[in-house]
């Protein structure tokens, strides 16, 4: 009888459970931002947290690169983020993290990609090439966005994670029934709200309005970060003088001290709308939350607005 040695023999056992371990850990998740963090979270439920690499508070659109941000990426398999006219910062970091699968929202196959352009919108279809700067970035305000988000998370899940698969597909069926269940709600709470025009601080919630059938009457600047030119505050304030009694909605995020000076002594309603989801603590159902917010901070300021009105008539 052959014996093998007792060093041998635990090397073996070492190597074949750290091959184990290796097989069973659960894949790190990342998203650039909270609402993509809250669309995976709803996939990855039961298997691993998915982590958010902008903190509170911060703008995609200008983020400034920390140690931090590329150790969290460096660490992760997957990273979801929307695209380079969104994240600003990103691709040059996607570049140096060697290791890291990085999908791109904007680049999936039938995301619904509306014109940068007012009033149009386009349907990218894969393959297809297109420049990133011609389109709104905002494509997660969209329930129909989310359910190709949340698809194409899944998949890619299944693909770097066989031992979960069965997971991964119960929870993207568990979310499209949730988004069904969303747009039901919505597209009756908009319809008892009377559906009346309102503004927004920035040019951020076409797909939102699209989704549901909103009508934004006009919007105080197209980039958060840049101050409205002179001519476009002009042409906003004679639409707010002539909407009269008005629903505004500026952003957490910013705090501006013109859209102050534009309303001074009109009748309007202020609320508040964030595109970003701060407020939201991340989990399964945290997505229909979200986009339930929104839409009851829209339609209840509506409904206030027009009772107001009918007080002065």
């Amino acid at each position: 009888m052959q014996f093998v040695p007792i060093k041998q023999l635990l090397i073996s056992v070492l190597l074949m459970t750290a091959s184990f371990c290796a097989r069973a850990e659960s894949p790190k998740v990342l998203a650039s931002i909270k609402p993509l963090q809250l669309i995976a979270q709803a996939v990855t439920e039961g298997v691993t947290d998915t982590e958010v690499l902008l903190p509170p508070g911060s703008s995609p659109h200008s983020h400034s690169l920390k140690p931090s941000d590329a150790r969290k990426l460096r660490n992760a398999d997957v990273i979801f983020w929307v695209g380079p006219s969104m994240e600003t910062f990103l691709p040059k970091m996607l570049a140096s993290a060697k290791g890291v699968k990085a999908v791109s929202a904007m680049d999936m196959h039938g995301i619904r990609l509306r014109s940068s352009e007012e009033h149009e919108h386009h349907i990218h279809e894969h393959g297809e090439h297109h420049d990133h700067g011609d389109y709104d970035p905002h494509i997660w305000l969209s329930t129909d966005n989310a359910r190709v988000i949340a698809r194409e998370m899944a998949r890619v899940l299944m693909s770097v994670d066989k031992v979960n698969q069965s997971r991964y597909q119960r929870n993207l069926a568990l979310f499209l029934n949730s988004m069904d269940q969303t747009d039901v709600r919505n597209g009756q709470k908009v319809e008892q709200s009377g559906r009346q025009p309102f503004f927004v601080f920035h040019n951020a919630y076409g797909y939102l309005q699209e989704q549901y059938g909103l009508e934004v009457a006009g919007y105080f600047t197209l980039n958060p970060e840049q101050q409205p030119g002179a001519r476009h505050l002009v042409s906003l304030k004679g639409q707010l003088d002539k909407a009269g009694s008005a629903c505004i909605f500026r952003e957490p995020q910013f705090q501006p001290a013109y859209i102050e000076r534009l309303t001074e002594g009109l009748s309007v309603r202020v609320g508040v709308l964030d595109p970003l989801a701060e407020n939201i603590q991340s989990g399964p159902e945290s997505y229909a939350k979200f986009i339930n917010q929104l839409v009851d901070n829209i339609t209840s300021c509506i409904q206030g607005t027009v009772k107001k009105s009918d007080k002065l008539s």
